[in-house]
């Protein structure tokens, strides 16, 4: 699994903020998003894992290139997003049926 870290949103969050943009004044800049958690990415299967009861194997898979680097380094993350969405990785996990 690949190494880093990120924010993860819940889509129903994404989707809402991108609904109140297309329904409100135009904006000027980009309108960030971020999840309520910084997470890495091993820690969110181990996550998946656990909330789903699945016995997968977890295998390292190093991400090479500007991609591997910008989740190494934390570059996809967001300190001070514009909306900080509230549901959790795990909490979005327990909710998606089957």
């Amino acid at each position: 699994m690949p190494r880093g870290v990120l924010l993860p949103v819940a889509c129903a969050e994404a989707a809402r903020a991108v609904a109140d943009v297309a329904a409100g004044a135009p904006l000027k800049e980009c309108l960030t998003v971020a999840g309520p958690e910084v997470r890495e990415v091993r820690d969110l299967a181990r996550t998946w894992r656990k909330v789903t009861g699945h016995r997968a194997a977890l295998i390292p898979m190093p991400v090479p290139g500007v991609v591997g680097r910008a989740l190494r380094s934390g570059a996809l993350t967001m300190p001070r997003p514009d909306v900080r969405a509230a549901t959790s990785f795990a909490d979005w996990l327990r909710s998606v049926p089957g």
